[in-house]
């Protein structure tokens, strides 16, 4: 049988077909199709170092004192010579007499000391020979023997075959702030120390340091 259709009475409207959409478009990825996330870099990055435009001030403040302490040890060093009166070594079997470091009247004047060790015995030879050559040249040279008994001491400036003075009690040594002799002193008459060395010195630099 045919349809029938009632007259006058329009007929429904056939709804048209709807396209489909391509894949995927207008829709969410699926968790495949997501972006991937970048990969963090290899690369290190090394920060940036600040170069110091000078000196830390700590250094600075450090180079000030070191300097002022110095300074303040050259000036606390006395400067002039001990006023002591030490026992003198005059002649073989001769009674010890009295002398003094500031017995010199020469223009200027060395002030040489010595221990009693064999280092020191065998320079005596060298040292009695330039104190002869001083002493043409306006120089006296007085020696003292130090840091032992008063016969060691004596046994020992029996080697200079000179006058000698002797002091067993390091007293010229502890007031001039000597560790341990030699000592080497070059100075006026009046005792007023012009050098002070405790190293031995040369003719050459002793004639220097007495301004001849």
């Amino acid at each position: 049988m045919g349809s029938i259709s009632t007259p006058g009475v329009p007929k429904p409207p056939v709804p048209e077909s709807v396209p489909a959409s391509p894949q995927g478009e207008g829709l969410p990825p699926t968790p495949q199709e997501q972006p991937a996330a970048p990969l963090p870099s290899r690369r290190f990055m090394v920060p940036d170092k600040k170069v110091p435009l000078g000196p830390k001030v700590s250094t600075i403040f450090g180079a000030l004192v070191a300097v002022a302490v110095i300074t303040w040890m050259v000036l606390k060093l006395p400067q002039n010579l001990p006023v002591v009166t030490l026992p003198k070594y005059v002649a073989f079997e001769a009674n010890l007499e009295q002398g003094s470091p500031l017995d010199c009247r020469a223009p200027a004047c060395l002030l040489v000391v010595l221990g009693t060790d064999l280092k020191a015995q065998g320079s005596i030879p060298a040292v009695v020979q330039m104190a002869q050559g001083l002493e043409e040249k306006g120089v006296e040279t007085t020696f003292v023997v130090s840091g032992a008994e008063l016969k060691e001491c004596a046994r020992v400036a029996y080697l200079f075959r000179r006058p000698v003075l002797l002091d067993p009690n390091e007293e010229i040594q502890k007031a001039l702030k000597f560790s341990r002799p030699p000592c080497w002193i070059v100075h006026d008459p009046s005792g007023r120390i012009r050098h002070r060395s405790g190293e031995p010195m040369t003719e050459s630099q002793v004639l220097r340091e007495a301004g001849l």
